[in-house]
């Protein structure tokens, strides 16, 4: 039982880097659209290339199913509150 304790706690831990590293990128998108963040800046870019590699894979196959609401791209944020779902559920499996 401790071994399946740790194991759980080691996916919450990563779930929850997920989880906050989706917040980030999502806000360098923003803030380099709107033209606050300079997209060419050697730093910025190097952020959003890192996160983009490790979150499009998994937007962009849920974006088939979930539609595009005007320019609006709900995704990320099904993909947000589905990791906050996961979440709750294994902190109750270990209590």
């Amino acid at each position: 039982m401790l071994v399946v304790n740790s194991l759980i706690f080691v996916i919450i831990k990563v779930l929850f880097l997920f989880k906050w590293s989706l917040v980030i990128y999502i806000l360098i998108s923003f803030l380099t659209q709107f033209g606050i963040v300079n997209p060419y800046h050697s730093i910025i870019r190097l952020i959003q290339n890192s996160l983009a590699q490790i979150h499009e894979p998994i937007l962009n196959y849920l974006r088939r199913y979930i539609p595009i609401f005007g320019n609006l791209d709900l995704t990320p944020l099904f993909v947000f509150f589905f990791i906050l779902f996961l979440e709750n559920i294994l902190q109750k499996s270990i209590n």
